[in-house]
């Protein structure tokens, strides 16, 4: 990267067919655009969505087409304002994330592209993993270190794209509410042994295959793509009594919530250190919790961008004042310095 660029990144949206969400993120967005993104004069300006920006988990191809479509439709002034965005000249980011992982088949990144930027289509690029701007920063959904929202082998469906993807084994218990608890548990069980198969594959000759093919494109050493794609995986054994935990919890609406940046954040910013391949931010979403702190033994600074629905967590502005939108700001300097953190944005009154 060269010449000055700013950089916003937000996450966990969750924009469906329907904007019944007491924040109607929905309607919010558009002006954070305009006000933010379309009314600076930077020269390189990028909006990264870091995951979870729509509502496409567990759907088909055609199924996905479908609904992207009719999100972006029911969103007109959301899909004016990325429209506008792109056409400003800003590169728009999708990174995927448990609930549009959907975006990582080529046929619905490509749909997403030619609606946002008919013009420029390659404005508007979808990573399947994580995002990562050399010397500045990486960015991921999150869920790939939980193992209970993790899905082992994610590039398949970015290379092959009608692959179909086992659940993780939260997404199987939520799937189908209304069943018993019984049949539910018994689709986590299945959706266990389906994850420990995938993390199987995934440490075969054909998938390494696939992550030297992606190390290209995010400009990393093969090596490093390795030892990141290791970093974490699925274990029945230790998951079980976690899933349940979280079902229980989840019943009662309780939710499990940290006040510290996660253990795999750290690890993810040294192996890249290790490697050479340092980054001054790891950002992050899926927790719904927004925080910033440091990294425990690298230069890397942690920012969690929480949430723009109604499910925050952590202890943050944005959990008492529902105004508060939580996001990212990375500015970068033409000689490579970096500055920025964590901010709350609140739409004008009236």
């Amino acid at each position: 990267m060269s010449g000055a660029a700013r950089w916003w990144l937000l996450s966990d949206l969750h924009l469906g067919v329907s904007d019944d969400d007491p924040r109607h993120q929905g309607r919010v967005l558009p002006e954070f655009l305009r006000r933010e993104v379309l009314a600076t004069t930077d020269p390189q300006l990028s909006v990264a969505f870091v995951g979870d920006t729509f509502e496409l988990v567990g759907l088909s191809e055609d199924e996905s087409l479908a609904r992207l479509e009719s999100i972006l439709a029911h969103h007109a002034d959301t899909f004016r304002a990325l429209r506008a965005c792109a056409a400003r000249g800003a590169q728009l980011h999708f990174v995927c994330g448990n609930h549009d992982v959907e975006l990582a088949r080529p046929s619905v990144a490509a749909r997403l592209s030619a609606l946002l930027s008919p013009d420029e289509p390659t404005r508007v690029q979808v990573h399947p993993w994580f995002l990562h701007v050399p010397r500045v920063l990486v960015a991921e959904h999150g869920h790939q270190h939980h193992s209970l929202h993790r899905i082992p082998e994610v590039l398949r469906a970015a290379i092959n794209g009608t692959d179909e993807l086992a659940p993780p084994p939260l997404a199987a218990w939520n799937a189908q509410p209304s069943r018993s608890r019984l049949s539910r548990a018994g689709a986590v069980a299945r959706a266990c042994l389906a994850s420990e198969r995938g993390e199987r594959r995934v440490r075969e000759f054909a998938y390494d295959e696939l992550l030297q093919a992606e190390s290209l494109r995010l400009e990393l050493d093969g090596v490093a793509v390795r030892d990141l794609a290791h970093l974490s995986r699925f274990r029945t054994v230790s998951a079980l009594p976690v899933a349940a935990t979280r079902m229980v919890l989840g019943a009662t609406g309780r939710r499990v919530t940290g006040e510290q940046a996660p253990a795999a954040a750290g690890r993810f910013a040294r192996t890249l250190e290790a490697h050479g391949s340092g980054v001054a931010w790891y950002v992050s979403g899926h927790t719904h919790h927004a925080l910033e702190s440091a990294l425990e033994g690298c230069a890397t600074r942690y920012v969690n961008t929480g949430t723009w629905c109604s499910d925050v967590r952590g202890r943050g502005p944005d959990q008492s004042d529902r105004r508060a939108f939580p996001y990212v700001v990375v500015d970068v300097d033409p000689d490579g310095a970096t500055s920025g953190g964590l901010r709350y944005w609140r739409p004008h009154e009236g």
